[in-house]
């Protein structure tokens, strides 16, 4: 059905790689905060016993067992013109609906499970005396952190950030609902899971398979170079 010539064809489609350019922004910026986020959550949760824990936790695995759809509504409501967060935002001119800020926000929320859990589980591997000999020797917590732990997990979260990083850029069904199209400048451009669902309703099969093709060489590709990158590292 799809071979060399249509993933290549696909790669030369400029509305395709414009779909592909923006899903790689918003991936990649959910991978980051998901990072920036998740070291310190991950931490604490690891580390510590506190009253709401455990609503906490749930709030972080819900992307796991509800419809990312259900997410996408929720969103809406939050940061609608008329509900939530909405009206106040708006007189600050930030929208985040059918933005790229909204798109960011989704698919952070609804990926970056992944690297938090993985974070808390690595640092549960590690044990808490070696943070006390740290501590005990005059370093602070964030410099235990930093010089000891991270060290340590830097792997892992790394491993993490790829897999919210992968997650991000097959989301779909937040995006139907938060950021079906988002503003590139002056251009209207679609996040490529988006993009091709509208290639499947008004070109066909065929062209939603060679772009589906396309995506998944780019994706497959750049999971290649970042393991290579790591395997450089670990020698």
């Amino acid at each position: 059905m799809v071979g060399s010539k249509g993933i290549i064809s696909s790669l030369k489609n400029v509305s395709f790689l414009s779909a592909v350019y923006v899903t790689l922004i918003i991936s990649t910026t959910a991978a980051i905060f998901a990072v920036i986020f998740g070291l310190p959550l991950g931490y604490i949760i690891a580390r510590y016993e506190f009253k709401f824990k455990s609503v906490i936790e749930t709030i972080i695995d819900i992307p796991i067992v509800i419809p990312h759809v259900v997410v996408g509504i929720m969103i809406v409501l939050a940061f609608s013109s008329q509900y939530g967060l909405g009206p106040f935002l708006h007189k600050f001119g930030i929208n985040v609906l059918d933005t790229l800020l909204g798109a960011i926000l989704a698919v952070s929320y609804l990926s970056s499970t992944y690297t938090i859990r993985i974070i808390e589980s690595s640092i549960k591997m590690i044990d808490p005396e070696i943070e006390l000999i740290s501590r005990s020797l005059g370093a602070s917590q964030m410099r235990t952190f930093f010089n000891v732990i991270l060290p340590n997990i830097w792997r892992s979260v790394a491993n993490g950030a790829l897999l919210t990083w992968a997650r991000a850029t097959s989301e779909a069904g937040a995006l139907f609902i938060v950021a079906y199209y988002v503003l590139l400048g002056k251009t209207t451009v679609y996040p490529s899971s988006v993009y091709i669902y509208e290639s499947y309703v008004g070109l066909g099969l065929i062209d939603a398979v060679k772009f589906s093709a396309a995506l998944l060489v780019i994706v497959i590709g750049i999971f290649i170079i970042f393991r290579l990158i790591l395997n450089l590292r670990r020698e």
